[in-house]
């Protein structure tokens, strides 16, 4: 799937540019005005996942040193 909310502002930007990975295949485009209601709600549902990766980024740990003991692991 891909998708691009933008305002074009001139004829020459109602040119779709879309990814390689669509070359030889069947593609439907569906064009329609939106409100600019759902434009910030796309821009605020971008900004939550922005924060959301950063919050998991502080919870990640350097193992690096990490030393596994198999035979400490299978002790009974």
């Amino acid at each position: 799937m891909y998708r691009k909310v933008f305002v074009a502002e001139t004829a020459s930007q109602l040119i779709i540019n879309l990814p390689i990975e669509f070359l030889n295949k069947g593609v439907e485009v569906i064009a329609f005005e939106i409100d600019d209601n759902l434009d910030s709600a796309y821009l605020n549902k971008r900004k939550a996942a922005q924060n959301a990766v950063q919050f998991f980024n502080t919870l990640q740990i350097d193992m690096s040193d990490f030393k596994f003991d198999r035979d400490e692991a299978n002790e009974r």
